[in-house]
């Protein structure tokens, strides 16, 4: 399920599938649309925001931001991301990240020097990378990752690879509106509800029918298997955890 109609489109920002345009947050705020859409800073990053509070705008960023230090190659190469997906061989280094999100584990693979193509199927967050992506002109990590067509990755056609690596983070359950839960991911949540178990496997089986070596589920560390299909092996951190499955063989 994807929800979109709580957004409201500012001017100056993208024709945005399901988002209602607004010609101010004020607007925005006495029309109920929960979240808004547009450019902000002084670069003009395409954000989201809640008009109704003072939190700082969300917006994808590849050559700078909240994540910059984790992009240095060097320290990406010790994330346990890259670990999980480990070694490439035989020519066959690309990974498909299915579920995009904000695109920053796709850059963050991408500084590790692995290809990334990158599915996301909401609207607004694909909108916010290919913003990002246009703006870093093939600069940092941006150079490595492509942004496939919005849409589901269960009804796109996918490129047909193969691939070193197939990703998946469906997202964390919501935990509610605590101080524990950072404010861009509330607003994912908005967006975004978790996937109900039917999702889960069609979303994994999406991924275990792609022609790759593995496939990776990024996971709470608590939470149980995604779809409840146990994984071959993990790689396990204080917070998360990722589960790698062995995927489909690769003929080169």
């Amino acid at each position: 399920m994807v929800r979109v109609s709580v957004v409201g489109g500012l001017p100056g920002a993208p024709a945005v599938a399901g988002t209602v345009p607004v010609v101010s947050p004020q607007a925005a705020r006495e029309g109920g649309q929960a979240l808004v859409l547009g450019p902000a800073g002084d670069g003009g990053a395409l954000s989201l925001w809640d008009p109704a509070d003072r939190a700082t705008p969300l917006s994808v960023d590849f050559l700078a931001g909240r994540q910059g230090y984790r992009l240095a190659a060097d320290r990406a190469r010790h994330e346990r991301l890259v670990k999980a997906l480990g070694r490439c061989r035989d020519g066959v280094q690309g990974v498909l990240d299915l579920t995009a999100g904000l695109a920053r584990d796709a850059a963050l693979m991408a500084a590790a020097g692995y290809p990334v193509s990158m599915v996301e199927r909401q609207p607004v967050l694909h909108a916010l990378i290919a913003d990002a992506l246009a703006r870093a002109q093939g600069q940092g990590a941006a150079a490595l990752l492509t942004l496939l067509d919005n849409g589901d990755a269960a009804t796109l056609t996918l490129p047909a690879g193969p691939w070193h690596a197939v990703y998946l983070d469906p997202m964390f359950p919501a935990r509610g509106k605590s101080a524990a839960v950072k404010q861009d991911l509330q607003w994912l949540q908005q967006l975004c509800p978790y996937p109900d178990d039917d999702e889960e496997r069609r979303l994994l089986d999406v991924a275990l029918a792609v022609p790759a070596r593995k496939v990776v589920i990024k996971r709470p560390r608590r939470a149980p298997p995604l779809a409840g299909r146990a994984p071959h092996h993990v790689l396990e951190g204080k917070t998360v955890r990722f589960d790698v499955h062995n995927g489909m063989a690769v003929n080169n």
